[in-house]
C-alpha cells in the first residue's frame, strides 16, 4: 500500500471527501433532496446556495429549513451594522418564482424582526382613521394601496429599485395569512425603523457568534502577536454539542498538501478531530471578517480559506523551528511532530504565530521605503511607471508586504494583482533575498 493511498484513508481526509460531495449539483440529482439539505449545516447550506446561483438552487431554496434560512440572511442581508434591503429583496426574489405562498411561507419564517425590518424600511404604514396622512406628491409618483382589510393605507418609500415590488409581496402574505400580516403592519405603524434595526442586529450578532462570526474587533485579533506560551487546558471537544462540519467551500483548499493536512491527518481521535475542525471552521470566518470580506464572493471566501491555511502551516513551521526541531530528517517526522503541537495550541494561536512570522519582512520594507530613492520609485504616478513587466511585479510585491497581513505578490504577469500568504519559512527566505535584489537595484548599493 502507498504512503497516498493511506492518507487518503485518515479521519481528516475522509471528512474533507465527504464534504466536497455536499455540493448543490449532487443534491440537486438526488432522489431526496429534501432528505440532502435537512443533512447539511446552515453555514454548508448558504455556500451551497451561493456558489450555485439562487436561480439554479431554487429547488433548494425552497427546502431549505428556518434555521438555514435565518443563517442565510444573517451572512448575506447585513453590511457590517446596516441592513440590506436589497439582499433580502434578491432572496425573496427567487422564492416568488415559486407562487404567492411559498413567498409568504418562506417570508413568515424569517426572524420576526427580520419581517418588521424589511417592511419598515420599504413601506409607510397609515390608519386612514387616526392619521394625518400627508398630501400625495404627484410629481414624484408616490405610490399608495390599501390593505385587503381596508384598515390601513400603505405609501411605498423612495423608489428602492427593487425586483419584488413590496406590494406584490403585502398581497402574497395577505392571502397567506390575514391575521399575521396585519399584526406586522399594526406594529410597523408604531415602531421606529432604527429600533427595530438595533433589535434585529442583536439578535444576529449573536447567532452569527454561535458559528464563529465574531465582531470585527474580535476578528482583528488575528493580527495581533501571539501569546509565547502555549494554551492550557485545550479542550478535546467541540465547544458545541453539534460539532461544526467543514463547508465544501472550505474543505478544497484544506485537502491540498500543506504541514497543516499533514499535521491533522495523523490525529485519529474522532473528538479531537472534530474539534480542530470547528476551530478551523471558525478561524476561516473571523478570518472573513478580519479582512473585511463578504460571503456572497465565494471565489474570494475560497481564498481567504487558503490564507488561513497557509498561515497555520506557517504557525506550525515557527514553532518547530523555535524550539529547533527545524533540521528534521524528512516530512514525515515534522508532520508527526506538527501534529503535537495541534493538541496544544488553538487554531487561533497557531494563524498568530504565522502572521507573526511575516512581520520581519513588513518591518523591513517599512524601513527601506524611508529612503527617499525608493520612496519615490514606489509612489511614481501610474501614467509614469515603467511598462517593464519585471517592474510591475515589483511593484505588486511591495504591495503585497505592506498589506495589514504582509502577502506574496508579484508572481504573475498575467494576474498582477493575485495574492497569497506565505506558507513555510522557506517563502520569507526567498522573499527577504528579493527585497534586498530590489532596494539594490533601486537605490543602487552595492
Amino acid at each position: 500500500m502507498t504512503n497516498s493511498k493511506t492518507i487518503e484513508l485518515t479521519p481528516f481526509r475522509a471528512d474533507l471527501t465527504r464534504a466536497l460531495t455536499r455540493r448543490g449539483e449532487r443534491i440537486l440529482a438526488s432522489t431526496n433532496q429534501a432528505e440532502e439539505v435537512a443533512s447539511l449545516e446552515p453555514l454548508e447550506a448558504y455556500y451551497v446556495v451561493r456558489e450555485m446561483g439562487f436561480d439554479q438552487a431554487l429547488p433548494i431554496l425552497l427546502k431549505l429549513s428556518k434555521h438555514q434560512l435565518e443563517t442565510c440572511v444573517d451572512l448575506d442581508c447585513w453590511n457590517r451594522y446596516d441592513f440590506s434591503v436589497d439582499s433580502l429583496d434578491e432572496w425573496l426574489t427567487s422564492f416568488s418564482q415559486a407562487g404567492p405562498a411559498p413567498l409568504a411561507e418562506i417570508f413568515f419564517s424569517l426572524d420576526y424582526v427580520v419581517q418588521l425590518l424589511f417592511l419598515s424600511k420599504t413601506v409607510t404604514v397609515y390608519d386612514p382613521d387616526t392619521d394625518q396622512i400627508p398630501p400625495k406628491d404627484k410629481e414624484k409618483g408616490t405610490l399608495r394601496a390599501m390593505t385587503p382589510d381596508g384598515f390601513y393605507l400603505l405609501e411605498l418609500k423612495k423608489e428602492m429599485g427593487l425586483k419584488l415590488h413590496p406590494f406584490t409581496l403585502l398581497d402574497a402574505l395577505y392571502q397567506y395569512d390575514l391575521t399575521a400580516t396585519h399584526q406586522l403592519l399594526s406594529q410597523i405603524r408604531v415602531d421606529l425603523s432604527t429600533q427595530i434595526e438595533e433589535e434585529a442586529l442583536r439578535f444576529r450578532n449573536g447567532r452569527m457568534q454561535d458559528i464563529g462570526f465574531v465582531t470585527p474587533d474580535e476578528a482583528v485579533i488575528l493580527f495581533s502577536r501571539p501569546d509565547t506560551r502555549q494554551s492550557s487546558a485545550r479542550p478535546r471537544k467541540p465547544i458545541s454539542s453539534i460539532p461544526t462540519r467543514v463547508p465544501s467551500v472550505y474543505a478544497g483548499p484544506l485537502i491540498e498538501s500543506t504541514l497543516l493536512q499533514q499535521a491533522l491527518s495523523l490525529i485519529t481521535d474522532h473528538e479531537n478531530l472534530a474539534c480542530l475542525e470547528q476551530e478551523i471552521v471558525w478561524t476561516i470566518n473571523s478570518a472573513i471578517i478580519a479582512y473585511g470580506e463578504k460571503t456572497q464572493d465565494t471565489k474570494q471566501i475560497v481564498d481567504i480559506a487558503k490564507r488561513v491555511r497557509d498561515t497555520i502551516s506557517l504557525g506550525l513551521e515557527s514553532l518547530l523551528a523555535e524550539q529547533n526541531v527545524d533540521g528534521l530528517q524528512n516530512a514525515t517526522e515534522a508532520a508527526a511532530k506538527a501534529s503535537d503541537l495541534l493538541n496544544v495550541w488553538y487554531i487561533t494561536d497557531l494563524f498568530r504565530h504565522g502572521f507573526s512570522a511575516t512581520q520581519g519582512l513588513q518591518q523591513e520594507i517599512r524601513q527601506v521605503l524611508r529612503d527617499p530613492g525608493f520612496r519615490a520609485w514606489y509612489d511614481l504616478s501610474e501614467t509614469l511607471q515603467s511598462d517593464d513587466s519585471d517592474d510591475r511585479l515589483e511593484r505588486a510585491f511591495v504591495s503585497a508586504l505592506l498589506r495589514r497581513h504582509p502577502l506574496q505578490g508579484g508572481f504573475d504577469l498575467d494576474k498582477v494583482d493575485d495574492v497569497k500568504a506565505f506558507s513555510c519559512l522557506a517563502d520569507i527566505d526567498v522573499a527577504h533575498v528579493r527585497l534586498k535584489r530590489l532596494v539594490n537595484h533601486i537605490c543602487g548599493q552595492s
